[in-house]
């Protein structure tokens, strides 16, 4: 069982580190420690200590003071339990225990053949991002949260952390994911979000996927939010784009996978230029 630390707010919102049982690590500003967060002017050069037992995760101010907030408290060393939090000088770092909240029992949460063809056809899909719109459910950010892999927001700045319980989230997808088979299993076919094929790294894919939050209206010119996440007005725009539009889309972006009205995959190449 693995431990995951998420930095919360700010500059580094969305980084991770995963934790195996027996493992420790050293939170800081300098090169001493082994998580380093050199802009955090107020953390000290090794800052704390967190040690996952496989069960527990406590954490120890590296220099024997109570200056490391444990949930709030000040503190020289104490527990942080599953959904807690840490600060070390401006930074905020929750934790999280992986896959640790199972599945809701619920009739949709079963393997059906509908699911199994869409896993089967995104896993194919190498290397594999999605694009999660949290507002969908709250699931969505709770399986992100428990998952190993980093998710950033699509969203920046303070507005961003504001809404960060309903804003898309962009996340790759390995071979064989936890995280791949549970968003199927639980959401295929609910709208949580689109799939898509890159070979850029998930920073440039963030990057380019920021570009379309927001588009003009080609006669008034007025700025409008594009939920290019949701599968059906995904669907939409490309049965209407034009081929400047859709290349545009298309940019560091080889194909998309997207669910149906039957719950199907429907997979969309990018336009040959």
């Amino acid at each position: 069982m693995r431990a995951i630390l998420e930095v919360q707010w700010g500059r580094s919102r969305g980084r991770k580190a995963v934790l195996e049982a027996g493992e420790t690590l050293r939170i800081g500003r300098t090169e001493h420690a082994d998580w380093v967060f050199e802009h955090d002017r107020s953390m000290a050069a090794v800052h704390c200590v967190v040690q996952w037992d496989g069960g527990t995760a406590r954490v120890r101010d590296a220099r024997g003071l109570p200056e490391t907030l444990i949930g709030g408290a000040a503190l020289a060393d104490g527990v942080v339990t599953h959904g807690g939090w840490i600060r070390a000088g401006e930074t905020v770092v929750s934790l999280h225990i992986e896959a640790f909240t199972p599945a809701r029992r619920e009739a949709h949460a079963i393997w059906s053949d509908e699911k199994r063809r869409a896993l089967e056809a995104l896993s194919s899909a190498e290397p594999l991002f999605a694009v999660l719109d949290a507002a969908r459910d709250p699931r969505i950010l709770q399986l992100l949260r428990e998952s190993v892999h980093e998710a950033p927001s699509l969203y920046d700045g303070v507005q961003g952390d504001a809404l960060a319980s309903v804003a898309p989230y962009v996340v790759a997808l390995p071979h064989a994911s936890r995280l791949l088979q549970q968003l199927v299993l639980e959401g295929w076919g609910k709208r949580w979000g689109v799939f898509l094929s890159s070979r850029a790294p998930l920073a440039e894919v963030r990057r380019h996927l920021r570009r379309f939050l927001l588009v003009a209206d080609d006669v008034t010119g007025r700025r409008l939010y594009f939920r290019f996440y949701d599968p059906t007005a995904l669907r939409t725009f490309l049965s209407c784009a034009t081929t400047r539009q859709a290349s545009a889309f298309f940019m560091n972006i080889d194909r998309l996978l997207v669910e149906d009205d039957a719950a199907a995959v429907e997979v969309v190449e990018a336009p040959a230029v």
